[in-house]
């Protein structure tokens, strides 16, 4: 065999693959600490882009599905109000065939007061009722909520309230409340423009006002349909996001984590590999020493 000193080929052998080994255990070991297969773009340039847009999805559809559920609760609030409203509406309406049956104007006088009093509760809750400091009614014309629940462009829901208000007049001239503008009942607009006016200060107009009453609990009713359509798309909404986030996550999952129990028997390989390594190394460096054997 041939004996030389200034390059030990099994040496230099021994030392690149301790480096590729030393190299491939870090990164097992980044792996295992981590919990991640993809720690940096290096490990997996197109696993790396892929995984990051899956997350920024699933994160996006999160924060859509809360916009969803802000929804959801401005239709809620919407409709306890109006369901506070329609009991109100029933007690107006027991009163005024309570005054169209009576003859006694000045009983009548005091119908007209105490149904003033509901009609100005009616007007309170139309002007208090808001979701975040955002009213939910105005007696001036329709408002609109959009609603973002996607996590795309343009993934949008507007919710449109018509027009809601009361007022009360002096203690016997009769109230009026509005209720209408609906964009699923578009018969309602002329009535929403015109308001209900709530009047049984004569038998007659007593007994008009009952109609009236009738056609004013039809309108919240429709108001009140309008906001649990609203609620029920919403809620369907929000259970794609939820289907859509969880498999998001399940495809960033397989893309960007490790398999632990892989990645132990990665590491544990490469920690063998280096002290067989750094064995043969060390025999290696010693082949050179035979050169003085011959120079004995």
């Amino acid at each position: 065999m041939a004996l030389k000193i200034n390059y030990n080929y099994q040496t230099d052998f021994g030392l690149v693959n301790l480096a590729r080994t030393e190299q491939s255990m870090n990164t097992a070991m980044q792996r295992l600490q981590s919990g991640m297969r993809i720690n940096t773009a290096a490990d997996d340039a197109a696993g790396y882009f892929i995984s990051d847009q899956l997350k920024t999805y699933s994160i996006s559809l999160d924060q859509g599905t809360r916009n969803a559920n802000d929804g959801i609760s401005i239709a809620q609030i919407a409709q306890g109000a109006l369901k506070e409203v329609y009991n109100i509406l029933n007690d107006i309406k027991q009163k005024a065939i309570q005054a169209s049956n009576t003859s006694d104007d000045t009983s009548r006088g005091q119908i007209q007061q105490d149904i003033n009093s509901l009609v100005d509760s009616i007007a309170k809750i139309f002007k208090d009722t808001e979701f975040n400091g955002l009213n939910i009614f105005s007696s001036s014309g329709q408002k609109t909520f959009t609603i973002h629940y996607g996590g795309r462009t343009d993934q949008e829901i507007v919710l449109t309230t018509a027009t809601a208000g009361a007022a009360s007049n002096t203690i016997t001239a009769a109230g009026t409340i509005t209720v209408g503008g609906s964009a699923i009942n578009a018969s309602l607009v002329t009535i929403g423009t015109t308001g209900f006016t709530i009047d049984v200060t004569t038998q007659a107009q007593a007994n008009a006002t009952v109609s009236t009453v009738d056609a004013l609990i039809k309108a919240v009713d429709d108001m009140a349909a309008q906001f649990g359509s609203y609620q029920i798309e919403l809620q369907k909404i929000i259970n794609n996001n939820d289907s859509q986030r969880i498999n998001t996550n399940a495809a960033y999952d397989r893309v960007r984590n490790a398999n632990m129990a892989e990645e132990m028997s990665n590491f544990t390989k490469y920690q063998i590999l280096m002290q067989s390594g750094i064995a043969m190394l060390a025999q290696a460096n010693q082949s050179n020493q035979l050169v003085l054997q011959l120079l004995r």
